[in-house]
């Protein structure tokens, strides 16, 4: 019995911005899936914030991760692509997307849900010299720096957030800063002047009682460095200016072949779509049905549910239902005093209930986001990782939690050492000299996604597979691409083989060589497989060894280590995703820029640090030195990345860590007590940085070239007499 094929990918939704909106979305459709439908979130920001918490994270009362949705850790939780990146332009008409310093995307449907801008526009001075209250995710990012910096702070504009965030700045500086001055200047129109009159006059009696100026019916002319010009002629003096006035949209959406209402903001129809049914928008960017409704986070969250019925209904060819807003909603600003403001109609009550009820529905909000605690693996993945700590404490070996990706996902060395053939696993070079011909070298790589993002992996493969023929002393002069797409049509697979191959392209480049050929198949993985054989050709024969190693030559590594651990802490939502980000600006510079210097080097040996780890990888290195040598190294000394540490004290550990750890343990000794930090040399690398052995003589000009070039290096050990062991001390 035949069995039955998984349905194809047909349709490329792609969604720009992780606002309130798309969060609930991609929840809401990651419940029912839509068959044949692939989701790919687009955004600048790993991190989103909840705007209803940042007064409350300015004030002290929560924490950074508290207040913000980790985008990637959702995105990967959910199955969908995380592109890491910033729009430029959007063209409907042709379905894509332009992006900053990377290939365009192509979409069947596109939703829009960006934050928008404070308005600088009519006040001079205001682009320079303000921090701007929207986007909300760049205020939360450089608010406190800023105002940490300054004494006299005033705030432009006299809505909701001016009023709140100037209670969370006076509540947290309160005690630090005893000259803190504080001003709110409303503008014409006064102190929230959209709610009723009891809600005003309880904002002003607090604002009163917290000693914050309130300057009303007044606008701001112009702003300069140290002083703000008004509209009655009067000169207020300040250290720093928050700009909260009303928002505009984005410079990009301008450039769009989507039609906007005059204030620029996309006109959607009571289903969410522009004047392209395939495109949807929602939130602050939205006109939407020409209401005119006002830039809340709560028509954000509101907008959620019924955009992701209209996209379901759009894609499987249902008549969508159309949606209205109930403009009577429950709005609650918070005080920062225990107490907040509760209005709905005309009715407005404050009260420490309603402080209680907002810090509810907040902390409730963003946790269903940052705790996707509900499934049952996720449950049994718990309980076995407790029944392993025990189990595995005795040995002081932590247990992995999932297979990982990346390099972290080969074959064990023990395995290919039973298996294969000793021709094969012997002790070598990292690539392999070609029969008959001396100078040529061969090596092949393949990588599962360590990312969603087919750009980026193909970069990914391309530096990983190329670090082999570095480490050779050698110069690539083919590379032939194996490629792997998932199960789509052949629209899709020609978007993800052009992604692939553009990432690729780039590094290549850099190396002055190009994709010669290859090979292409289909697979059932969700993201594209992708691997490299290459050939390069050595630079200079004699460089390969310079003679023996001798006892006290200087070990060096380039870069850092740690990717295995830190990829393993945020796929098992045990660390925070941001800490990715230096994992991948390395995996994108690569080696290349190391190969360019290799001439003026005196190398006696070198390897890349990969799947094996660096102790294992170390090892191979000193079994190639005839003369029986071995290395002391200092794990302390060894460069890891951001994150490490915590990961490590949270038991994190890839899925390749143990059988390094086996492979490896005979084989070191130790003059000390066990760290915690010596299990960094077991963790898999994916595009790790390259180990070397210099004459100790030439430490001194080896290390000035190496800094002249930028070169990111660490000196992490020394050789020693022992017979192919390694030292830690």
């Amino acid at each position: 019995m035949f069995k039955q094929q998984e349905i194809p990918i047909n349709n490329d939704l792609v969604l720009i911005g992780g606002g309130h909106s798309h969060i609930i979305l991609i929840m809401e459709l990651s419940k029912r899936p839509i068959e044949g439908t692939r989701i790919t979130l687009i955004s600048n920001e790993i991190d989103t914030p909840y705007s209803g918490m940042i007064p409350g994270f300015i004030a002290g009362m929560y924490t950074w991760r508290e207040t913000h949705i980790d985008l990637y850790k959702l995105c990967f939780k959910l199955n969908i692509r995380f592109i890491h990146s910033e729009v430029l332009e959007i063209s409907a008409i042709n379905k894509e997307i332009i992006l900053k310093n990377r290939p365009k995307i192509k979409f069947d449907v596109l939703s829009i849900n960006t934050g928008i801008q404070s308005s600088n526009k009519t006040i001079k001075g205001a682009l320079k010299y303000c921090v701007p209250v929207k986007p909300i995710s760049k205020l939360s990012n450089n608010f406190l720096t800023e105002i940490k910096k300054n004494n006299n702070i005033a705030f432009i504009g006299g809505g909701p957030a001016s009023v709140e965030l100037a209670l969370g700045v006076q509540k947290r500086f309160t005690n630090t800063k005893s000259n803190l001055k504080i001003s709110i200047i409303t503008g014409k129109n006064g102190l929230l002047s959209s709610f009723p009159n009891q809600t005003r006059k309880a904002a002003k009696q607090t604002l009163q009682n917290a000693q914050i100026n309130v300057i009303e019916k007044v606008e701001v002319i112009e702003v300069q460095k140290d002083k703000l010009i008004l509209s009655d002629k009067t000169k207020l003096k300040i250290d720093k200016s928050i700009l909260s006035t009303n928002g505009m949209a984005p410079e990009w959406i301008k450039k769009s072949d989507i039609i906007l209402n005059r204030n620029n903001f996309i006109i959607v129809n009571n289903k969410f779509q522009t004047n392209y049914n395939y495109v949807f928008a929602a939130g602050d960017i939205v006109d939407f049905n020409n209401q005119n409704l006002s830039k809340s986070g709560v028509y954000a969250v509101k907008s959620g549910k019924p955009l992701a019925r209209s996209i379901r209904g759009f894609i499987q060819k249902k008549i969508p239902v159309p949606y209205k807003f109930n403009k009577n909603y429950l709005s609650i600003i918070g005080l920062s005093n225990g107490l907040a403001i509760a209005t709905k109609y005309n009715f407005t009550f404050t009260s420490r209930f309603s402080f209680l009820l907002k810090k509810l529905i907040d902390q409730k909000f963003v946790k269903k986001f940052n705790d996707l605690n509900q499934d049952n693996n996720y449950i049994f993945r718990n309980l076995f990782k407790v029944f392993d700590v025990i189990i595995q404490n005795n040995k002081n070996i932590p247990s992995y939690q999932m297979q990982c990706r990346g390099c972290a996902a080969k074959v064990d060395f023990n395995s290919l050492k039973t298996t294969l053939s000793k021709e094969i696993i012997t002790t070598s070079e990292d690539a392999i000299n070609i029969n008959n011909y001396p100078k040529l070298y061969q090596s092949v790589d393949m990588i599962s996604s360590i990312v969603s993002d087919p750009y980026l992996l193909g970069k990914i493969a391309a530096n990983h597979a190329i670090s082999d023929i570095i480490a050779v002393n050698s110069k690539l002069i083919s590379a032939l691409m194996i490629l792997q797409l998932p199960f789509s049509n052949s629209e899709i697979n020609s978007r993800d083989l052009e992604q692939v191959t553009s990432g690729a392209t780039e590094v290549l480049k850099l190396a002055n060589c190009s994709i010669s050929g290859g090979h292409t198949m289909i697979g059932k993985d969700k993201d594209p497989v992708i691997g490299f054989s290459v050939i390069g050709e050595k630079k200079s024969v004699n460089n390969k060894t310079l003679g023996k190693l001798k006892v006290n030559d200087i070990l060096i590594l380039t870069e850092r280590i740690g990717s295995g651990i830190i990829f393993a802490g945020i796929n098992n939502d045990i660390i925070d995703s941001y800490y990715h980000v230096e994992v991948l600006n390395q995996m994108y510079q690569g080696n290349i820029n190391f190969s360019k210097i290799l001439d003026r080097l005196k190398i006696l040996s070198m390897t890349d640090i990969t799947g094996f780890g660096l102790a294992n990888h170390l090892l191979n290195l000193i079994k190639r030195d005839v003369g029986k040598t071995g290395l002391t190294i200092y794990p302390d000394k060894i460069p890891i990345f951001n994150g490490v540490t915590e990961a490590l004290s949270k038991n994190v550990r890839s899925s390749l860590f143990e059988k390094n750890f086996n492979t490896a343990q005979k084989e070191l000794v130790y003059d000390r007590e066990i760290k915690l930090i010596d299990e960094i040399l077991y963790d898999p690398q994916t595009v790790g940085g390259l180990a070397f052995i210099i004459p100790k003589e030439e430490k001194v000009k080896q290390f000035k070239i190496l800094k002249e070039n930028k070169i990111n290096f660490t000196e992490i050990g020394f050789v020693n007499n022992l017979d192919n062991k390694i030292r830690i001390t």
